[in-house]
């Protein structure tokens, strides 16, 4: 019974984790060529001339794409010139701006009670009024609650990781390489913490690779995603 006991109050426990996780929406739209062969080696590089390669925040991010990569059966070429593909990697934290929305909120008010007094008459057992007695009631006070709009104004942020892989199994002689698809993965919220968000969106975009989803798609992402994509020693 004590065994029992404690396996439920463990279950319990691991579902008020799960449900406490933090749970991140982002934004896909990807594209593809539709070449089904686009090889299986590939490099990354740095798609913005302002973020070096060498630069910690790229290699962070360009690990997590790397572990992405790997796990659908690619593998990092030794150089440039011997990948099938040059994986352009770019990523970006947007200005703040102000958004403006309207929520309800409750309001709520309390009425006081009211106190009052009557005269009641007092009968004698003929039932003739011999007098009058004082009787005092009181009313409890009342609680009413309407919804307003209210204006409230919350400061966001965009931030942005975009993949394009182009074929270079010809070689640096091609001048314009085909693009052999693109993923851009965005989120808009009040964090501005873009390092945090990079793992989340590496993981948001590697359902869609090398596939053209059409149109925008919302994908939500958790530590428990996360976990699953790069397993937990990848994962701070």
């Amino acid at each position: 019974m004590k065994h029992t006991v404690q396996l439920v109050f463990l279950s319990i426990v691991v579902l008020l984790t799960a449900a406490c996780q933090p749970r991140y929406a982002f934004e896909v739209d990807s594209i593809a060529s539709g070449e089904m062969n686009t090889g299986e080696s590939f490099v990354i590089i740095s798609a913005n001339p302002e973020i070096r390669e060498s630069d910690l925040r790229f290699r962070e991010a360009a690990n997590y794409i790397q572990l992405a990569l790997e796990g659908l059966g690619l593998f990092q070429a030794p150089s440039s010139a011997t990948a099938d593909m040059i994986i352009e990697l770019d990523f970006f934290l947007g200005e703040p701006r102000d958004s403006l929305t309207v929520r309800p909120h409750p309001e709520t008010y309390w009425v006081p009670g009211r106190r009052y007094s009557v005269e009641v008459p007092v009968r004698n057992k003929e039932g003739q009024i011999i007098g009058y007695s004082r009787k005092v009631y009181h009313e409890p006070s009342q609680q009413y609650t309407q919804w307003e709009d209210r204006i409230e104004s919350t400061t966001l942020f965009e931030k942005s990781l975009t993949l394009t892989a182009y074929d270079n199994r010809l070689g640096s002689s091609v001048k314009d390489p085909v693009q052999l698809w693109s993923v851009t993965v965005v989120n808009t919220d009040g964090s501005n913490d873009l390092r945090h968000y990079l793992p989340f969106m590496a993981a948001a975009a590697l359902p869609y690779i090398g596939f053209d989803t059409g149109r925008k798609t919302v994908v939500v992402v958790s530590e428990e995603d996360l976990q699953a994509a790069f397993g937990s020693s990848s994962v701070r």
